[in-house]
């Protein structure tokens, strides 16, 4: 059976009192949290309860996941990954977003599993001066080192906000004047049919699921990326890079800063 990379030594807590603390203290430092489902005691249950309760993403696994995670046997049945960078929280979020004298811009890329994916597509959005990626709490890569080293130092640059009730946040925004995009393949709504200068949520499906159907009701457009019939389709950073360009077009690449028209790949 195969399991995730084993990850660095500062990205895990393990125990069942240092898991536990973690949630009732740090709850925004917690991407995933394993649980032994070889064990069977009190105080672990009340941790599995506590996870539940704050919604947070759990999963039952085998003994021998949570050691080679550890390195060691001495994790008592929980193990907590912990995020590579402090998420934001929505209203932080929200306060930005109005202070700023320009239409807010942001990406939900949904349930995509793949941390090169969503590293990629991080460096994609700071390119384009997106303002905040909105994520699920369950179905989404977490934010651990691969992450990081994909979005080439960029993952700084970009607020991250994983809300308690993302479908919430979403509605919240639909109801603030946000247009709320969803991309899916085959949509006869090409980019350039969007209204870009209003404020904009851009939903990105995953290389599975696709956009759940909990998000794709909630999207004001669904468009399609118009490609040649030999490409089934786009790799989700360079499908977003296609609606952030347009999007950037619309607004006159008015990025708020000296814009750079070199920075692509081979050059410095």
């Amino acid at each position: 059976m195969n399991y995730e990379p084993q990850h660095s030594a500062e990205s895990l807590v393990y125990g069942i009192h240092p898991v536990s603390e973690l949630i009732s203290t740090k709850i925004r430092n917690i991407d995933r949290i394993y649980f032994d489902k070889e064990r069977s005691n009190a105080q672990l249950f009340e941790v599995v309860k506590l996870a539940r309760k704050e919604r947070l993403p759990y999963q039952m696994v085998p003994t021998l996941k949570l050691d080679q995670l550890c390195g060691s046997s001495k994790h008592q049945g929980a193990v907590a990954i912990c995020t590579a960078v402090e998420y934001t929280t929505a209203e932080d979020l929200m306060t930005k977003l109005e202070k700023d004298n320009r239409p807010g811009l942001l990406v939900l890329p949904a349930s995509i599993e793949d941390p090169r994916n969503l590293g990629a597509l991080i460096r994609t959005c700071v390119a384009f001066n997106v303002d905040g990626l909105l994520l699920e709490r369950k179905n989404t890569a977490p934010i651990g080192p691969t992450v990081a080293k994909t979005s080439a130092g960029m993952l700084e640059h970009l607020p991250l906000v994983k809300p308690k009730n993302l479908e919430g946040l979403v509605t919240d925004l639909a109801k603030k004047g946000f247009n709320i995009v969803g991309a899916e393949k085959g949509c006869s709504a090409k980019p350039q049919d969007i209204d870009f200068k209003k404020p904009t949520v851009i939903v990105m499906g995953g290389e599975n699921r696709g956009i759940p159907p909990y998000l794709a009701k909630q999207c004001t457009h669904m468009v399609g990326i118009p490609i040649s019939s030999r490409t089934p389709s786009l790799n989700v950073s360079v499908a977003t890079a296609v609606f952030l360009y347009e999007c950037a077009r619309q607004r006159e690449f008015d990025f708020g800063e000296t814009a750079s028209s070199n920075r692509i790949a081979g050059h410095k």
